[in-house]
């Protein structure tokens, strides 16, 4: 088979795929412990507790912060206690005031320090401190699997601020091209000359916008690898994919694989994911060709296709479980986020991916014998590590 012969048969796939005509081979049921199950959830509440409370005295631990900082003004809040109630509020989707009351309700279960009013409670979303503990709290939730998961995958999605919001609707409006978002202002190596770069307006609800995130999550354990949300849409998928990438490699890295639809199969993102030692697996679109154009690792992408199409479709279409993750959330948070200002909406946002890692790990405890809290493991010294950058403190990244 020559070069050009190749091409055809790769380009053919693509369309088969496409239009659902691929004649794939069933794949094996996964078996669940319907008993360790049924266990978990019956002690969910009291382990989600018990987690967030060791997770976030682990992240003080691990930063080296005050227990109490001290400062001209209102009497200080430790900032740990603020973020055991900020994941207590997530996870339980309650408004500020009733928050409060759980303080009253759990503080010795959570290890507070004090009490404190709502309003406290409502000014932790913008305190840098609290940002730390909850960076380093989502860190925490994915050593307890780093050296066991191989395989990620990437997509994005958008967490509406209005009951009238329904992401899924006006995603497909936008890809049939019928949305009115305007073009994205970025100019990122990484976008895609056949898909649009920026996110989908709200057609419901013109007088709302969704929170919009990009996120890695693991195929094996169902962890969030790498999260960012966002409320700027000129910051579309491919251009915020190079720091989930950072957060993936950081958190895990022994990755082999990451796995994309496709506003991610292209040459850029191709060799991005490369220069971190993993394969992408992410379709290709119809018209795709062999040609290197300075990226071996597209070509490598492509050969592999034409050569073993059904080991290339077994591991590509695993990238449903990150549109299974962000199922999970959505029906964990049928409420629409609450917050009115945009950095405290990335925040309540970034909160709930954070609690869907801990949750996770109480039900692995039960399901495949995982202890969630991993005594600390010293930083790679492969090649890797020089791509790993330290997160940018900004909001944008939320």
């Amino acid at each position: 088979m020559n070069r050009e012969q190749r091409g055809n048969l790769v380009r053919k796939i693509i369309a088969q795929v496409r239009e659902r005509e691929y004649p794939y081979e069933p794949r094996e049921r996964a078996r669940i412990n319907w008993h360790d199950y049924d266990l978990a959830q019956c002690r969910e509440m009291g382990d989600m507790i018990n987690l967030i409370r060791e997770l976030v005295d682990s992240a003080v631990k691990r930063l080296g912060l005050p227990v109490t900082p001290k400062g001209p003004g209102r009497p200080p809040v430790p900032p740990s206690d603020i973020a055991k109630v900020l994941l207590l509020q997530s996870y339980l989707g309650v408004p500020n005031r009733v928050a409060e009351g759980l303080i009253y309700l759990f503080d010795d279960k959570l290890g507070l320090t004090e009490q404190f009013s709502y309003k406290t409670i409502e000014r932790g979303y913008d305190k840098k401190s609290v940002d730390r503990i909850l960076d380093m709290v989502f860190k925490l939730t994915n050593e307890p699997v780093r050296g066991l998961e191989k395989v990620f995958s990437v997509d994005g999605s958008g967490s509406p601020t209005s009951v009238k919001q329904n992401y899924a609707q006006d995603r497909e409006r936008q890809r049939q091209g019928k949305s009115t978002q305007p073009n994205s202002k970025s100019n990122s190596t990484l976008k895609s000359k056949s898909e649009p770069d920026h996110w989908p307006d709200s057609t419901s609800d013109p007088k709302h916008d969704y929170v919009y995130k990009l996120a890695v999550i693991g195929t094996e354990y169902k962890l969030l690898a790498g999260w960012i949300s966002t409320t700027d849409h000129s910051l579309g998928e491919t251009t915020l994919f190079p720091e989930v990438m950072v957060q993936t490699a950081e958190n895990h890295p022994d990755a082999e694989m990451m796995l994309g639809d496709g506003a991610f199969g292209n040459r850029p993102i191709c060799k991005l994911v490369g220069s971190y030692g993993l394969t992408l697996r992410a379709l290709p679109h119809r018209n795709s060709t062999l040609r290197r154009k300075g990226v071996k690792e597209w070509v490598d992408m492509l050969w592999a296709l034409s050569e073993d199409p059904d080991k290339w479709l077994f591991d590509y279409h695993m990238r449903s479980i990150s549109e299974t993750g962000f199922s999970i959330l959505e029906r964990a948070n049928p409420q629409p986020l609450r917050k009115r200002l945009d950095p405290r909406r990335e925040t309540e946002d970034y909160l709930r991916g954070i609690c869907h890692n801990i949750k996770r790990l109480c039900y692995l405890t039960y399901l495949v014998g995982i202890e969630p809290i991993s005594p600390p493991i010293p930083k790679p010294s492969s090649p890797r590590s020089a791509h790993i950058v330290t997160r940018a403190p900004s909001r944008v990244s939320r």
